[in-house]
């Protein structure tokens, strides 16, 4: 009986490099799992011609048509791209493709149909101009498996980081840094690594102002907001300290040996965890009822269609979705 992780890879947004990563990808797919793509099999095609020709793309209707053979590609062919799609380009047409394969992904997870969904990069502003007012992957998902509570986890290396907001403009930062989403950042980041094996969590917590407002001189968000969050958390029995100036504490991080970094803001987070592993970083999302695992980068409009995207971060994303799997695993 196959016992290795069947997982869903969502095309993303199809005028940028999510395609051409996943042709690449799966020309030597990890062997740790099963894969079926939820996408457009003649958009596919196209690309497997050009960045994989030894990969042959089949179409299907139903999981239960999968064979998983060997330099097979299968795709649920949602059939939604119009041929004269542009490439390298936000439109509504891409924007609502992207949006159409998450939903069937997320519908076969929570039917249990598959053990998990791995996201390619979808356009922000490719979904806005199809309708959808979603600020990312994050919130959508947590939509479409009515979710009160989730958070934004990036892994690399021995580096994880939670997002407390995540695709905000930093004007808007500072409302939305409240004891009560501090607090439910830090529940949902221990109740993940726990769930996951590490009995006694470690966590930080970096302030918003730099030096932590150093004793209110620079903003008191860390004496009136972070602190009691913290504090909250610590008499949860929750192993979390700071807040810290996260410049500070990014550059000692190794020596501290934290489990997770829980941030402010998207690049107080994003940048260190890059750093640490470009390309090769994955992003998870805490708190759903589904596993979920993405690549750390965007739709690359720039480099779309000139077979410059690399599979790293894909690959990895898959990888971490099957290990995910693996605790709960029963055969779709």
């Amino acid at each position: 009986m196959e016992n290795r992780p069947l997982i869903a890879i969502t095309m993303g947004d199809p005028s940028g490099i999510g395609p051409e990563i996943i042709v690449k990808a799966l020309t030597s797919p990890p062997d740790v799992c099963r894969s079926v793509v939820i996408g457009d099999a003649a958009w596919l095609q196209l690309h497997a011609a050009q960045w994989a020709p030894q990969l042959s793309i089949r179409p299907i209707k139903d999981l239960s048509e999968a064979r998983h053979a060997h330099g097979v590609l299968e795709v649920v062919d949602l059939h939604n791209v119009p041929e004269n799609l542009p490439i390298g380009r936000a439109t509504p047409e891409g924007g609502k493709a992207a949006v159409e394969y998450i939903r069937i992904a997320v519908e076969l997870a929570t039917a249990h149909q598959v053990h998990a969904i791995t996201t390619a990069p979808i356009n922000k502003e490719a979904i806005h101009l199809a309708g959808f007012k979603y600020p990312g992957h994050t919130e959508m998902l947590a939509d479409f498996t009515h979710t009160p509570e989730v958070a934004l986890m990036l892994a690399g290396g021995s580096l994880r980081v939670v997002l407390t907001t995540t695709h905000v403009p930093l004007s808007e930062v500072r409302n939305l840094i409240t004891r009560d989403r501090i607090l439910k950042t830090i529940r949902l980041t221990h109740q993940w690594l726990t769930q996951v094996g590490i009995e006694r969590p470690r966590l930080a917590v970096t302030g918003l102002n730099p030096h932590s407002g150093d004793g209110g001189i620079f903003g008191d968000d860390e004496t009136e907001r972070i602190l009691p969050a913290i504090e909250t958390a610590q008499n949860e029995k929750i192993e979390v300290t700071g807040p810290f100036s996260a410049d500070a504490l990014f550059g000692r991080i190794h020596e501290a040996s934290y489990d997770a970094v829980i941030t402010m803001y998207h690049d107080q987070g994003m940048i260190p965890i890059k750093m640490v592993s470009m390309d090769r970083a994955v992003n998870i999302t805490l708190g759903l009822p589904i596993i979920r695992t993405s690549v750390d980068h965007g739709t690359a409009f720039d480099i779309a269609g000139q077979g410059l995207a690399k599979p790293d971060s894909l690959l990895e994303a898959l990888k971490v979705a099957a290990t995910l799997a693996q605790s709960s695993l029963v055969t779709p």
